[in-house]
């Protein structure tokens, strides 16, 4: 279950700023095909506000998102290696607590070898919930702390296990689950030489039949791109 706001924060006053912020476009944070993310200052811990975007059926998918991602993290309630969360506000702002960190994308961490070992470990944990974050590979998605430490962020597409027959969420979930893993090692090797490879790591990295089919598409293109380049040229 998610946490309430804090005690300094009025659940109709925010509701009030994140209205004026959006009407005047400030406090952004960060903007993307879903939706927009609002950081707000004036509390501790600061908080981020995340608000969908679009207009008829593509609002209501992002909406529907939203209130999934929501779902997650009440059921990660107390899981240290994601930001806390403090309510879905009239079904459509989903409040956060504010991590300091920077993207992975952005920062490498100090000390590799303890990051991508804990990291591991969160992956573990996150799994033992019967959760998958599915887009883990994304960059923007994985954060580098202040301190140092993991933390996991945007839990839009994560897979959530349901009791009883559903064959299809199962194996979503078990394939979500190696996405995890095979994210894990693509972040801890990127742009390292195979021969600095610990080949204990290498049992976690498995392309799924969907990564696979994906490469394949992604190499059609690109060789289509190079033959059209070389015609011009």
């Amino acid at each position: 279950m998610a946490n309430s706001l804090p005690d300094d924060i009025n659940e109709e006053e925010l509701s009030q700023w994140i209205e004026s912020s959006l009407k005047e476009h400030t406090h952004n944070l960060s903007s993307g095909l879903q939706g927009q993310t609002l950081l707000y200052k004036d509390s501790d811990p600061k908080l981020v506000v995340k608000v969908s975007h679009g207009k008829g059926l593509m609002l209501m998918l992002n909406k529907r998102m939203l209130k999934h991602e929501y779902d997650v993290y009440c059921k990660l309630a107390g899981f240290k290696a994601v930001p806390r969360c403090y309510g879905l506000i009239a079904n459509k702002y989903l409040v956060l607590e504010y991590i300091d960190g920077q993207p992975i994308r952005n920062i490498r961490p100090k000390d590799e070898v303890s990051y991508f070992a804990r990291l591991l470990d969160d992956i573990k944990q996150l799994h033992s919930y019967d959760i998958g974050h599915m887009d883990l590979k994304k960059r923007d998605n994985l954060l580098v702390t202040h301190d140092d430490q993991p933390c996991i962020i945007d839990f839009g597409a994560a897979v959530i296990y349901k009791p009883g027959f559903h064959p299809f969420n199962h194996l979503w979930l078990r394939i979500a689950k190696q996405f995890d893993y095979n994210a894990w090692f693509v972040h801890k090797y990127r742009d390292k030489p195979d021969s600095t490879i610990i080949e204990a790591d290498r049992q976690f990295f498995k392309r799924t039949y969907t990564e696979r089919l994906s490469r394949k598409i992604k190499r059609f293109y690109k060789d289509k791109l190079r033959y059209i380049f070389k015609l011009k040229n």
